[in-house]
């Protein structure tokens, strides 16, 4: 058992090269965020592998060309992105930029009630302490109470932590899959469910005010739950909601 382990390891940690492996760490001090490890197990597991350490794998539902490692015992998240070998020298950048992929996830443990705090309150942390303009890539931010005044005096470089690559211990409890399975719809994006509007919800049935909903965009990504008020508000974007009453419509 150990060697299938070993070699489980060694595969997991092999797809992720550390030429063109882009990181960035996010760590809060002892005491600077109030973080309930109780609420660890009320999230969704639909789409995330739990972690030893009561932490979680996955993929981001925000860009699943990112890696996150969320571990809310040791008041950390790391993500972790793998550019394409053939385009390491060119301008190449993924849809979403490291720092937009770190502060969602960090709201992430709001939603999940992780963190005793509410959205607005954590939007403008987060927004501090890493601005939308900030460059992470190849940083460890530590966090504490004492560098609010100036959070640039919390990141550290490569050169001054050590290390950036995923540990082979950890990359062995990424799920297999970035886009969700279930036992309702085996990825929902590639089926042939029509694409109905908000305004033919009653084409997939009557849904009341008040029923249960997940969304998942259209690689069967879970997004978050929600409470339908009898009308869609999605714009932008084509996401997926699966009703407590069985139903399933696509919105755009």
């Amino acid at each position: 058992m150990k060697q299938f382990l070993a070699c489980v390891a060694f595969l997991a940690a092999s797809a992720w090269s550390a030429i063109g492996l882009q990181w960035t760490k996010l760590n809060f001090d002892n005491g600077s965020l109030n973080i309930d490890t109780t609420k660890t197990i009320d999230v969704d597991t639909s789409y995330v592998n739990i972690m030893p350490n009561q932490g979680f794998a996955y993929y981001s539902t925000l860009d699943t060309n990112y890696v996150v490692f969320s571990e809310p015992r040791q008041a950390r998240i790391r993500v972790y992105c793998q550019i394409p070998p053939e385009l390491l020298y060119t301008s190449f950048e993924f849809p979403h930029g490291m720092a937009e992929v770190l502060r969602y996830e960090f709201m992430k443990w709001q939603e999940w009630g992780l963190i005793d705090i509410t959205r607005d309150s954590a939007q403008k942390l987060i927004e501090r302490i890493v601005p939308e303009s900030k460059k992470v890539s190849g940083y460890s931010i530590f966090y504490s109470k004492e560098c609010e005044a100036d959070p640039s005096t919390c990141y550290f470089s490569l050169g001054a932590v050590g290390g950036g690559s995923i540990p082979a211990e950890d990359a062995m409890y990424l799920p297999q899959k970035k886009i969700l399975l279930n036992a309702e719809t085996v990825n929902p994006g590639t089926t042939s469910l029509s694409r109905e509007s908000s305004k033919a919800i009653l084409g997939v049935g009557n849904v009341l005010q008040g029923t249960g909903f997940k969304a998942f965009d259209m690689n069967g990504i879970y997004l978050y739950r929600g409470t339908w008020q009898g009308e869609s508000t999605f714009q932008g974007r084509m996401v997926i909601l699966k009703f407590e009453n069985g139903k399933t419509a696509v919105f755009h």
